[in-house]
C-alpha cells in the first residue's frame, strides 16, 4: 500500500498549527511541539480523518482542562510530580505511541481489532489525563491504590473519587466519538456494542495499570529538607534521596507501559471475541 503524499503532508500542517498554539500557550515544550508534529502526521498518513479526530479530541481536551486550571490558578497543586503540566516529547510519545503502532498495524492487515486497539490507547491516554489533571483539584486527600492509605495529592500511584469519575468520563468521551463516527458496515467482524464497550473498559484499565505501576514500580524519593515525598531527584535545590521504585522508571515510561498493555488487553478481547 502506498501512503498519500498528501495525506502526510496535511497531518504536517495541522500538527504544526496545534503544536505552535500549544507551545504559546505552554500546554507543550520545543520538543513536545515537534512531538506532535510527527505524531499528527503518522495517524493523518496512516490514517482517516476520524482516526485523527480521536487524537486531536485527546490533546484538545486535555488542553482545555488545563487552560481553565490555569485561569483559576490551579496549576501549582502537584508540584510533587515528576514532570509539570508542559509536555516534553517523551510525554507526548510515551501517551500517544502505543495507539499509533495499533493504526499502523491496522493500515497494513486491515484487521479491524487493530482499529479498536487505535481507539482503545485513545482513550487510555485520556482516561489517564482526566484522572491526573482533575483528579488534583479533589477536596480530600487521594490514596494509594495499593495501602489506601492517604498520600500527597499529585503522587502518582494515588486514587480519588473525583480522579476516578474524571477518568470513566474521559474514557467514554473517546469511546462514544469513536462509535459515533464509524457506520455500522465497516465493523461486520464484531457486534456493534464492541466498538463502544471495549474502548471504555480498556480505558478505565489504563487508567488503574497506571496507578498501580506508579505506586509499585516507579521511582520515589524524599527530600532531604522537608521530608516531603516526590517523584524528582531534587527538591528545594537538593538531591533527594530514593526510597523506593526503579530508578529508572518514570513517569513516561509508566505511561508508556501501561499505555501498550491497554492496547493488548484490547487485542485480547477482540481476539477472543472472534473465537
Amino acid at each position: 500500500m502506498t501512503i498519500l503524499f498528501y495525506k502526510l503532508f496535511l497531518g504536517f500542517i495541522v500538527g504544526s498549527l496545534i503544536g505552535l498554539f500549544s507551545y504559546i500557550t505552554h500546554l507543550l515544550t520545543k520538543s513536545g511541539m515537534i512531538a506532535i508534529v510527527f505524531v499528527a502526521t503518522i495517524v493523518c498518513g496512516f490514517g482517516s480523518w476520524f482516526t485523527w479526530g480521536l487524537l486531536i479530541l485527546f490533546f484538545c481536551s486535555s488542553g482545555c482542562i488545563h487552560l481553565a486550571k490555569k485561569r483559576i490558578n490551579m496549576t501549582n497543586l502537584d508540584t510533587v510530580a515528576e514532570k509539570g503540566h508542559t509536555r516534553d516529547a517523551l510525554q507526548v510519545l510515551a501517551n500517544s505511541l502505543p495507539a499509533i503502532i495499533s493504526l499502523v498495524l491496522f493500515y497494513y492487515t486491515k484487521n479491524q481489532l487493530f482499529l479498536i486497539g487505535y481507539a482503545s490507547g485513545i482513550a487510555g491516554a485520556t482516561a489517564d489525563t482526566w484522572s491526573s489533571e482533575i483528579g488534583i483539584l479533589s477536596k480530600s486527600a487521594p490514596r494509594s491504590i495499593i495501602s489506601f492509605k492517604p498520600i500527597q495529592p499529585g503522587l502518582s500511584g494515588g486514587v480519588s473519587l473525583l480522579g476516578t469519575i474524571a477518568s470513566s468520563l474521559g474514557s467514554l468521551l473517546i469511546s462514544v466519538v469513536f462509535w459515533l463516527l464509524y457506520r455500522p458496515d465497516d465493523f461486520s467482524t464484531f457486534p456493534q456494542i464492541f466498538i463502544l464497550i471495549v474502548p471504555f473498559i480498556c480505558g478505565i484499565f489504563n487508567s488503574l495499570v497506571d496507578s498501580l505501576l506508579g505506586a509499585t514500580l516507579q521511582a520515589k524519593y524524599r527530600c532531604s529538607i522537608c521530608g516531603q515525598l516526590t517523584e524528582n531527584k531534587q527538591h528545594h535545590f537538593h538531591t533527594t534521596q530514593q526510597i523506593g521504585g526503579l530508578s529508572w522508571l518514570t513517569n513516561d515510561w509508566v505511561n508508556f507501559f501501561s499505555g501498550c498493555l491497554t492496547v493488548l488487553f484490547s487485542w485480547i478481547i477482540l481476539f477472543y471475541a472472534q473465537q
